[in-house]
């Protein structure tokens, strides 16, 4: 980000000035862009041959996506390629509201601003910085003041109307995003997050691909999963024009699947979401990248991870398993389920790293492991189930249903289980505990637990104590149950 700073704060040294013009963080981003051995250096800007301040470009640094874990960063890249003639961006984000208020004069405040105000000329906008003077003139739509009590003083109509509140400090906020106070970074990723477009080769001349690659980091397989194919509906919807592609393998994403090797996750399991191999794609010349990670600072994802977008996810032709995957999950499961018709309900007990406390304060919590026991002995009393499939991570979960009433009606896979009885365990993630075991071998471990998801796909009726990943693979997988009793279904943030 090219960022602000006042006279007071000129260098010794001037290496490089530019006259103040409307272009000038355009000016400077593009000094940066070509002389990185510069980018600790002050540009300053001059009009009339006074210096009124200077620019300095700084590295764009998120907060932790968990303070207790300063492991667990998110990689945001740079916008070095922008223009005020840029078309064909989203304005979707923006066009929510009547009023946005940038706290600071930046470079991304600066162009959003700008991009914002030409696509909607109804929009207001604020600036809560003197230095907004210096590039933009006030009028009807564009305020400059001293703070928000000082302009809704001067405007008092705008005190109703819907705003966005936008701040310099890079920070992931899930709250914010839903209460419309974000970053700029995260205007700028609204804007262009479908339009950040590459040059890899000379092939396909006549084909936009949009290349979903993430990094999958602490991810479990039904965050990955629900992220692809969100992803691939949303530029269904809003860019129908490019071919989505994945590639879940980057350098050095520390993952529960891969390690570091950097190898592409994805296609350890899943086809291709289009008939283009990477390859070929890597080839091409108009390829639509954006390298931040799956819970960046990109509001639309913040939205889809932590609201019902999630649950309400229908996954249909774009989930499609390896042959040799889906070969492995139909053998398994044809051992497990009676060949004859038979009514089975499915149950989820999520339990284990659930409720741990850096694991608790982000997710929704539903009724215990003995409450769900009840509700499906319940269920099974008054509706005639023949069969209880029992989809649960955890082993003292499965031993509690083994010996309960539900015995003789009890079927489950044979994926490892933790125990979290084990006071070792107790404040592990679920991911750590299998790590622990130096037979563990996540390909066959994930191989496993795909199986425990698909079975829930042949089960007439679901039950969980909570909204977790397996139930919205089951979910997403439209298995049309008779009935979803799921706690928390409609907990997301709003």
């Amino acid at each position: 980000m090219i960022t602000i700073f006042s006279a007071d704060h000129m260098p010794k040294i001037i290496r490089k000035a530019f006259e103040l013009n409307p272009e000038v963080f355009l000016q400077a981003r593009d000094f940066y862009h070509r002389n990185k051995d510069m980018r600790h250096h002050k540009v300053v800007v001059f009009r009339q041959s006074v210096p009124v301040f200077c620019l300095g470009w700084m590295k764009n640094r998120p907060s932790n996506l968990d303070p207790d874990n300063p492991g667990v960063q998110m990689h945001l890249s740079n916008f070095w390629e922008y223009s005020a003639s840029d078309e064909g961006l989203d304005y979707s984000y923006v066009d929510r509201y009547q009023l946005i208020i940038f706290r600071n004069l930046e470079e991304y405040s600066c162009h959003s601003a700008r991009m914002a105000m030409a696509h909607n000329p109804e929009l207001t906008v604020c600036f809560l910085d003197p230095n907004a003077a210096f590039l933009f003139k006030e009028n009807e739509k564009l305020i400059i003041a001293d703070c928000e009590e000082t302009l809704f003083e001067r405007h008092p109509e705008l005190k109703t109307v819907k705003t966005l509140r936008a701040y310099p400090e890079m920070k992931w906020d899930v709250q914010g995003v839903f209460m419309g106070n974000v970053s700029s970074y995260e205007v700028m990723t609204s804007l262009y997050w479908i339009k950040r477009e590459f040059y890899y080769g000379p092939e396909n001349p006549d084909k936009t691909f949009y290349l979903i690659k993430q990094p999958v980091k602490e991810n479990g397989l039904t965050a990955l999963i629900n992220n692809v194919v969100g992803v691939k509906q949303m530029i269904r919807r809003l860019r129908p024009d490019a071919i989505p592609v994945v590639d879940l393998g980057i350098a050095n994403d520390p993952n529960q699947f891969t390690g570091t090797s950097g190898e592409d996750v994805w296609g350890m399991f899943f086809e291709q979401l289009s008939p283009y191999s990477l390859q070929e794609v890597y080839n091409s010349q108009h390829v639509v990248l954006d390298q931040n990670s799956n819970l960046n600072l990109n509001p639309y994802m913040t939205e889809f991870t932590f609201s019902n977008q999630r649950a309400e996810l229908k996954y249909g032709s774009d989930l499609q398993y390896l042959p040799e995957v889906q070969k492995h999950i139909d053998g398994e499961l044809d051992q497990i389920f009676p060949r004859g018709k038979k009514r089975i309900l499915a149950v989820v007990v999520r339990g284990s790293d659930y409720l741990i406390p850096k694991v608790a304060k982000y997710v929704p919590h539903g009724i215990s492991a003995q409450e769900t026991l009840e509700k499906a002995i319940q269920y099974v009393a008054e509706k005639g189930f023949d069969l209880v499939y029992l989809a649960t991570e955890e082993e003292s979960i499965l031993e509690l249903f083994a010996d309960s009433e539900l015995k003789d009606r009890l079927i489950y896979t044979n994926q490892d289980r933790a125990d979290y009885r084990r006071e070792e365990n107790q404040n592990m993630l679920l991911r750590d505990v299998f790590a622990k075991n130096p037979e563990d071998d996540p390909y066959k471990r994930t191989l496993d637990y795909i199986v425990t998801l698909e079975g829930l796909t042949r089960c007439d009726a679901l039950l969980a104590n909570v909204t977790c990943g397996a139930v919205t693979y089951a979910l997403g997988r439209g298995s049309g149950y008779e009935f979803v009793d799921v706690r928390k279904i409609d907990a997301g943030v709003r």
